[in-house]
């Protein structure tokens, strides 16, 4: 079955290499998994609602639309509601807490957990909230460094079990915990350097992992837990803080049923 993505193009006045690496990324999926994608208009604002993984947490035909504190994020929160009500989801908002949708909140793919992050960008009252619409468990973990301001850009649910994750952007208590939660051997920890160019923002298709670069460690180590990798020159928007994921919304998602990673 084919994986369900909202997208959207880069506006008009954004840079021509944006528009090319866009197009590029969306090609190389085509050619690697079995996707239909679900395109929003750019033209009423600007590049910002490229980052479609920000508009929302989908929760089977629910979405729950991030909330933001500045206006221009607002105005892009209403268009997203808008295309996600128009695609036939159910809508709904968290009450006054700033929450970046499926960039804050992770479903862990065999696990009943779902992981939100909360810190420079995100309050942790939202973790409180999503748990009146979610039975899985809600796993606040904290984030320690400005530059890693949501959630997915330190950590990444694999769909054998593993979980990719920079450990140093999270506080103490969240890495205690998360080391509680997930099995050593399903836990693969990254690099500074891979870190810093947003191979934990990564897509997961199946066991298709797309990224914008990857160091060969972190690459042999993924082939070895049985994926493969995928990587395409995303530079001009993770110069803006988003990679592979945050280009993406998954419209098919929602929490992994019990199990445990074998």
């Amino acid at each position: 079955m084919a994986h369900r993505l909202l997208m959207c193009p880069p506006h008009s006045t954004d840079s021509p290499e944006a528009r090319r690496q866009w197009d590029r990324f969306v090609e190389l999926l085509r050619a690697v998994a079995d996707v239909q994608i679900e395109l929003i208009d750019p033209s009423s604002l600007g590049a910002d609602l490229a980052f479609t993984s920000q508009a929302a947490l989908v929760i089977g035909d629910l979405a729950v639309i991030a909330s933001a504190r500045e206006p221009y994020d607002r105005v892009a929160r209403r268009i997203f509601r808008s295309a996600l009500a128009r695609l036939g989801f159910a809508t709904t908002l968290l009450h006054e807490a700033a929450f970046a949708g499926s960039a804050d909140a992770l479903y862990d793919r065999v696990r009943p957990i779902v992981y939100v992050g909360y810190g420079p960008a995100s309050d942790r009252f939202a973790t409180y909230q999503l748990g009146e619409f979610l039975s899985s468990r809600v796993v606040p973990l904290g984030l320690a460094d400005p530059r890693f301001p949501h959630l997915d850009t330190v950590l990444t649910p694999l769909r054998r079990g593993h979980v990719l994750t920079y450990m140093p952007g999270l506080v103490p208590h969240a890495q205690r915990l998360l080391r509680r939660l997930v099995e050593p051997e399903y836990l693969i920890e990254i690099s500074a350097a891979d870190a810093a160019e947003l191979a934990c923002n990564a897509l997961e298709l199946d066991d298709a992992v797309f990224v914008h670069a990857a160091s060969r460690a972190l690459r042999d180590r993924l082939v070895g837990a049985g994926y493969g990798v995928f990587s395409s020159d995303l530079g001009e928007f993770v110069r803006r803080g988003g990679g592979a994921k945050r280009l993406t919304l998954k419209l098919d998602d929602g929490p992994a049923a019990a199990g445990a990673a074998a």
